[in-house]
């Protein structure tokens, strides 16, 4: 196996690992908005360092355990927090997230999870059909 396949293989492992450990664990939003920028802004086609991955796969996870809890809500017809535009992938909520919490630093003291819910509350408000 050739090392770009190897670092492939590896990347897909580490992000599939620590997203489902992401989403057990997210600390604060400080640590998160630092993991999150991470992976949006990694775009070298090299295969990064085993950190950077790590903080990938962390920020994804907690993006994809915030947009499956709003997909509960949504499902048992409760309140949404957020409603996202069809096509929307992680790395867009993960920009998102790092853009309001840069904008707001007050969210870097809440936890990870409850300031991704309120940047993406923010960002992808719902219509009121009232």
């Amino acid at each position: 196996m050739n090392t770009k396949k190897w670092w492939g293989a590896s990347l897909i492992l580490a992000l599939s690992m620590f997203g489902g450990i992401a989403h057990a664990s997210d600390g604060d939003a400080a640590q998160l908005v630092e993991r999150c920028r991470a992976a949006v802004t990694f775009s070298d086609p090299q295969a990064p360092d085993p950190v950077v991955a790590m903080n990938i796969g962390f920020c994804f996870g907690v993006m994809d355990g915030v947009r499956g809890a709003n997909f509960y809500l949504r499902k048992a017809k409760s309140e949404v927090a957020f409603c996202e535009p069809a096509g929307l992938k992680n790395d867009d909520l993960a920009k998102a997230f790092v853009a309001t919490v840069d904008k707001n630093p007050h969210l870097r003291e809440l936890r990870g999870s409850l300031a991704a819910l309120v940047a993406l509350s923010s960002v992808f408000p719902c219509k009121s059909t009232k």
